[in-house]
This record gives C-alpha cells, sequence and structure tokens, in this order.
C-alpha cells in the first residue's frame, strides 16, 4: 500500500545528502562482553534458527562523535529545501555470522551500529526513528567547534522511577578541557569512519578479522533495529525488523587536531547508555585517539535482512 502523508508530515524516505559535516570524533575504551550483551538485545531478535546470523561487536571501543550538518538534503526529486541540525551519537563496529550447519561464520563485511543519537533537529528525530529505525531523540547542544570542541549534549530523562518524579533536561555527554597532551590522530592513511585500529589491543580470535578489514573504503553499511508497538497489545511489537543501509562517502577532508579533552557519560534512570558500553558512567575518560573531519556524504538504500514474525511469548 502507498504511504499516506498527514498533516505536518516529516518523514521524508531516503536517500539524503549531507555535505560539509564538521565532525568532533573521540574513541573510547568499552567491554567488549557488554557490546556483546546490546547486539543480542538490540540486533539479534527473534531466534538464530530464523534470523539465519548474528551480529557481533569486533573491536573493544565505541566512537563517540559530535556533528554538525550545515544542510541536510532530501536526494530525491530534491525541491531545494534543507534542514541543519547538530547530532551526538556513539557507534560501534560489528559483523555479521552467519550460521552454516550449525556453526557460525563470520561473513567478513564490517557495519556501523548507533545505539544511541542525539539530535537537535525535531524532524530528523521522527524521520529517523520512525523511517529508518534509529534510536534518535531530541537533544540540546553547547555551543562547539573544531578550536572549541567543549560542549554538553542533553536530553530529557527520569533521574529516578516512582510517584511524583518528572522528566527533567539533564546532561548525558559531556566534554570539556583536560590538562596534558591531547590523544593521538589516527594515521593519514585510515579514513572515516574506521580511523586507527590497534590489531594488539584486539582479542587473538578477533585479529584475523581485523586485518580484513579495509580502512580507506568510502562507503560503509550501518544496521540498526526498526519496531512499533502493537495497538491491540502494547507490550508487543507489530513490527520489528532488523535494516541495512549503505552510506556513500563523496568528499573527505583530512583528520585534523584537537586539543586535550575529558568526556563523561551520565547514566539515568532512563537513559542508561554508559552501562550498556561497559563504560563507568559519571567518569572522567581520557580518549584512546581523537579528531577533527570535514565529511560529505549520502546515505542511500535501507532494507531489511530480517523481519521478526513472531509474538514475544511465542519464544516461551
Amino acid at each position: 500500500m502507498l504511504y499516506r502523508d498527514q498533516i505536518g508530515e516529516t518523514q521524508n524516505p531516503p536517500p539524503y545528502s549531507f555535505p560539509g559535516v564538521k565532525i568532533n570524533s573521540f574513541r573510547l575504551k568499552a567491554d567488549l562482553n557488554k557490546l556483546q550483551k546490546l547486539c543480542d538485545r538490540v540486533l539479534n531478535v527473534g531466534e538464530l534458527e530464523q534470523r539465519g546470523f548474528e551480529f557481533r561487536p569486533i573491536f573493544p571501543f565505541v566512537d563517540l562523535e559530535i556533528l554538525h550538518y550545515p544542510e541536510m538534503l532530501y536526494a530525491y526529486f530534491p525541491v531545494g529545501c534543507s534542514i541543519s541540525q547538530n547530532e551526538c551519537y556513539v557507534r560501534l563496529f560489528v559483523m555479521k555470522y552467519l550460521d552454516v550447519g550449525g556453526l557460525l561464520v563470520p561473513d567478513g563485511e564490517v557495519a556501523v551500529f548507533c545505539p544511541l543519537l542525539l539530535v537537535s533537529n525535531t524532524w530528523s528525530a521522527f524521520a529517523g526513528r520512525d523511517v529508518l529505525g534509529f534510536p534518535k531523540l531530541y537533544g540540546i547542544f553547547d555551543p562547539f567547534s573544531e578550536a572549541d570542541p567543549f560542549t554538553t549534549v542533553s536530553t530529557e530523562v527520569f533521574t529516578a522511577i516512582g510517584v511524583g518524579v518528572t522528566a527533567q533536561t539533564k546532561p548525558v555527554v559531556a566534554i570539556e578541557p583536560a590538562p596534558g597532551k591531547a590523544a593521538r590522530i589516527p594515521d593519514k592513511d585510515k579514513k572515516w569512519p574506521w580511523g586507527h585500529i590497534d590489531i594488539d589491543d584486539i582479542h587473538p580470535d578477533h585479529q584475523a578479522l581485523v586485518r580484513s578489514v579495509d580502512p580507506t573504503a568510502l562507503f560503509f553499511e550501518s544496521v540498526t533495529m526498526k519496531q512499533f508497538r502493537d495497538p491491540a497489545l502494547p507490550i508487543n511489537a507489530c513490527y520489528q525488523a532488523i535494516l541495512q543501509s549503505v552510506t556513500f562517502v563523496d568528499a573527505i577532508g583530512e583528520f585534523e587536531p584537537l586539543p586535550a579533552v575529558r568526556i563523561k557519560i551520565n547514566d539515568y534512570a532512563t537513559l542508561k547508555l554508559a552501562d550498556s558500553l561497559g563504560i563507568a558512567p559519571g567518569v572522567w575518560l581520557k580518549p584512546m585517539s581523537q579528531y577533527h573531519l570535514e565529511c560529505s556524504f549520502f546515505f542511500g538504500e535501507t532494507v531489511p535482512v530480517f523481519e521478526n514474525q513472531h509474538s514475544w511469548w511465542e519464544w516461551w
């Protein structure tokens, strides 16, 4: 059936074009076991026998990135209109393991998985979540730039669950000046979003996979889960699918230095980002690496790689 626009519709489908995006990127150590639990909860829905694959994290780190989009364009039949936004997300790299006769075999392709995105534009928040399945929340950003990357990103949370508790706008990510030397810049021959990868820091079981990654590729895949609550039984999903999409990099600049920073991720009763990543919440952290980059990219086709057709009670 054809999608029907409603009054004030904001759900333009892909593709999208993002020219001249300014990115401040910070790599943080994370716990691989916690990242696996996160993938199992969000990406590995249903049963392995039905999916035929599972996603696994392959690096013990995540990338926290703060971005400014000067323009966000609907790239199919463009009408000249655009919006802009700031964005903050955490991303990790995952690989799909195929079920081959009961043996899980890596397919060799690495995808980007973002468990949370905060955006300053409400249109982007609605479209990103409802159209593509990206877990976006509306965020408030203190000013930031390449020369001054220090900022706070806040969103509305509940600090506790109980009678009389009201939602409050609280900082989720804080980036402040730090004493000492700034974290290193990745090698110039690497490309965004890969950055620098130290083979020796990777679990031995994953080192061969890491060596197969092409860090100079100018396209990459993203994977996420899209779901909607069932109106007949809201604890159930009436639609749940794992979606995979491709981002093509049109133009990319050089890695540029950022001043020394320290980063803190705060957890709350209704938003536990740090704990899900295996990062100590509310603790100041020094990045493993960091850089500024200007990049233009194109978000392309999105396809479902698995649709979960089972109600939750059917797995019991």
